[in-house]
């Protein structure tokens, strides 16, 4: 029986099942075999709260980024009122965020640790107008340049990326520099200029915040700049990789299939002489 239940585990793996029958279990319970590489590290309740909630709080961070850059930008033709109630609004998403990320942490298996290993939520919460940067996320991925998919949504996501960038620095210098007196950044269209030659570093000079929060703003701009323009760099020479070994990337996927399906064919031959030595060894006896 030793012998079957061997063939029975190398045939699961080989076929990507999670379990299987243990005959030598008095119960005929199910032993789990949990593949390498697959194990969600937050645990099922986190997996499935996050399934439940993130599309909600996208749509939550798209809201608190519209009135947030609404209420910045027509701040001097916006009515008293209308001010109040977006300030409001931004706050009622805010505290959403914040009981948000405290659930998540609590129902997370690895608890606080969570905090550290996810930064973009941390930083959601101390700025909300900078949630829909989550689409970085698709960077920390492993295998994000290792297939064209891969590549493609990595693509997706530095483009994305740079727009909202753009438009959240700008709308957040526009708010620290329009009251300072000796500032040149007074409109939307000048903060707009001044965040598109900041991230890509050019750096002209004609604009420059003068301000404390304006001036740390452009820092984290330049710095979150610098990092897109070397995943810019890293996308296009795997683009450029995956061109001149395309050919040969195919042959080694379809090795690999052979391979697989060699190994399927061999272990089911296997299970069958074992099965067949024990019919013969029940008759025997």
């Amino acid at each position: 029986m030793h012998v079957r239940s061997l063939v029975k585990t190398v045939r699961v793996a080989s076929m990507g099942r999670s379990t299987y029958d243990d005959p030598e279990n008095d119960e005929g319970a199910e032993m789990v075999v949990e593949p390498i590489g697959t194990r969600e590290p937050m645990g099922d309740r986190y997996d499935a709260y996050a399934q439940r909630t993130d599309a909600w709080m996208a749509a939550l961070a798209l809201i608190f980024l519209l009135v947030w850059s609404g209420r910045i930008i027509f701040f001097h033709s916006l009515p008293g009122g209308v001010r109040g109630t977006m300030l409001t609004i931004q706050g009622v998403i805010w505290i959403a965020f914040l009981v948000d990320i405290i659930i998540r942490t609590v129902i997370s298996k690895r608890s606080w640790r969570f905090l550290w290993t996810h930064p973009l939520d941390v930083i959601a919460v101390l700025v909300p107008a900078a949630r829909p940067l989550k689409v970085l996320t698709a960077f920390t991925q492993g295998a994000a340049f290792a297939s064209s998919a891969g590549r493609l949504k990595t693509m997706q996501a530095v483009i994305l990326s740079v727009v909202l960038l753009l438009w959240i620095g700008s709308v957040a210098v526009l708010a620290a520099e329009r009251e300072v007196s000796d500032s040149a950044i007074n409109t939307f269209g000048d903060a707009l200029w001044w965040a598109f030659v900041t991230v890509t570093t050019v750096g002209y000079g004609d604009f420059a915040p003068v301000s404390v929060e304006g001036r740390v703003i452009a820092v984290l701009m330049m710095l979150v700049g610098i990092a897109l323009i070397g995943v810019v760099t890293a996308s296009v020479a795997a683009w450029f990789v995956a061109l001149t070994s395309g050919g040969e990337e195919e042959r080694d996927e379809a090795r690999e299939v052979s391979r697989h399906e060699e190994l399927q064919s061999q272990v089911a031959a296997l299970e069958a002489k074992v099965d067949q030595l024990l019919e013969n060894q029940r008759r025997e006896t």
